[in-house]
């Protein structure tokens, strides 16, 4: 096929004359050459392309002509600093990403050592077969199949770990054969075989992993939601650092969730409504602001720290200092460096910090998968009513924060389809013999969860899961909070 492009090529002079004659100053030619030479071109052009006149009519094509007193070395300026951006970018989503790793291959780990193989443990829309079409070259007319969107990703996750020259990859594969088990498949994935792996996960463990990073919804679930959403975003930011493309100006196309339950966002809310009542999209969250606001709040929860967030913040305050007019195509807001998420003394809330330690390792189980554990009563409707019973009369405990029961999953006896008799007795003596208030489950759930000397270290949890805790242990260890 012929091409149509008909400009004639230019050297790095003729750009500059040609930068010239359209009006943007260059003041240090010797410098510009550096520059362009170093740069190129039409990479700086995304940098000059706000500095160019607007067009007479909305939705033209701007000119190529610059606004008067636009300058070369302003432009440079802002490159300069968005490649220094794009770096402390890359180094705080490279906490976000290792973080993630671990959650979803501890998370999965719990439910088996290839749990992201196995249908069972998996959202079932990921695992569901589809149609799909296909023509490739080794089809004379398109070819139809069907095939799961999980079955495409572990192939090519299989792939990924065939290529890997990693160490531990080869120590695995000479001692264990395959494949790699959860928690150490999940150190050769992509970010984005990562944010797809989440996406697959089951419901429920998709709120867990939410509820570890203190986002919940209106009824205390964790808000997968906007997890999800947080992930595809900063996927696309991460491959906007990694191939060296524009942070600043950039309009994001990967939507920002803004959960009503984070008051550290609500300045991002749009301040209008459109024709659905839904709050429009403000320019704060479709700009790199957004995107700065995420991390900020993220890395505080992955290791309590502001180091990376205040290294970013230096840099954003050096490069407006003197020109704040440089913040607007940033999309920060009036005020920002105002809101609680950019103060020194920012961190999570304390509360909050204490119940997600306490939910890290305990499986969680809806009132449905609960009582099918309840396999000692013959149909449903007699299971769902048993662990109804039990958890009105304290045998079972729910725990606390959603308007939906949550059963912790070790109080189950899978081999006698009923609730361990030691978690009926302990569960009964903590909340008194009834459902409980919120407080006194959430204390039930950290006695649960503590470690205790008289075990060995254990906590009566794992003690138990074990088959470790006895009567007599219980007792010992029930005795001072009953004031025995």
């Amino acid at each position: 096929m012929t091409s149509t492009y008909s400009k004639p090529f230019l050297d790095v002079d003729g750009q500059l004359d040609r930068l010239g004659m359209l009006g943007l100053i260059i003041d240090d030619r010797e410098r510009a050459y550096r520059e362009l030479q170093a740069i190129g071109y039409y990479r700086l052009s995304g940098y000059w392309y706000p500095f160019r006149q607007r067009p007479a009519k909305e939705g033209e094509p701007r000119p190529s002509d610059f606004v008067p007193g636009a300058e070369l070395a302003e432009v440079i300026a802002i490159y300069r600093f968005d490649e220094r951006l794009r770096a402390e970018v890359l180094h705080a989503l490279s906490h976000i990403e290792v973080a993630m790793r671990f959650r979803i291959g501890h998370l999965l780990g719990r439910r088996g050592q290839f749990a992201h193989h196995e249908v069972a443990t998996l959202d079932q829309g990921w695992v569901l077969p589809r149609r799909r079409t296909s023509s490739g070259p080794n089809c004379s007319v398109a070819c139809d199949w069907h095939d799961s969107d999980h079955a495409l990703w572990l192939r090519k996750q299989e792939r990924n770990e065939n290529i890997s020259n990693e160490a531990f990859i080869a120590h695995f594969n000479s001692h264990y054969g395959k494949p790699l088990p959860v928690w150490t498949a999940t150190e050769v994935m992509s970010l984005g075989d990562l944010t797809r792996l989440f996406g697959g996960l089951a419901q429920r463990d998709r709120q867990q992993i939410a509820v570890d990073f203190d986002l919940y919804l209106e009824d205390g679930n964790g808000d997968a939601g906007a997890l999800s959403s947080w992930l595809e975003h900063l996927r696309q930011t991460r491959n906007y650092c990694a191939h060296h493309a524009r942070l600043w100006n950039r309009n994001h196309t990967a939507p920002l969730s803004v959960p009503a339950n984070v008051p550290e966002m609500d300045h991002l809310r749009g301040e209008e409504t459109d024709e659905t009542g839904a709050e429009t999209v403000s320019r704060a969250v479709s700009r790199l602001y957004g995107t700065l606001v995420v991390i900020a709040y993220l890395l505080v929860r992955i290791n309590g720290s502001n180091d990376v967030r205040d290294r970013i913040r230096l840099l954003i305050e050096e490069f407006v200092h003197q020109k704040p007019d440089r913040l607007s195509a940033m999309g920060f807001p009036h005020g920002w460096e105002q809101q609680a998420i950019w103060q020194d003394q920012y961190q999570r809330d304390e509360e909050l910090v204490g119940r997600a330690l306490m939910l890290r390792d305990v499986d969680l189980l809806y009132t449905a998968d609960a009582a099918a554990l309840l396999t000692h009563k013959a149909t449903f409707s007699e299971r769902k009513g048993r662990l109804n019973y039990y958890r009105k009369n304290g045998a079972a405990l729910s725990v606390p924060g959603t308007e939906a029961h949550r059963y912790p999953s070790f109080q189950f006896d899978i081999d006698t389809g009923d609730l361990s008799p030691l978690a009926m007795i302990a569960n009964r003596r903590l909340l008194n013999g009834d459902a409980g208030t919120e407080d006194q489950r959430w204390a039930a759930l950290n006695w649960w969860t503590s470690p205790q000397a008289s075990i060995g270290g254990a906590s009566p949890r794992r003690a138990l899961v074990d088959g470790m805790l006895t009567q007599t242990h219980l007792d010992d260890l029930l005795a001072p909070l009953q004031g025995e």
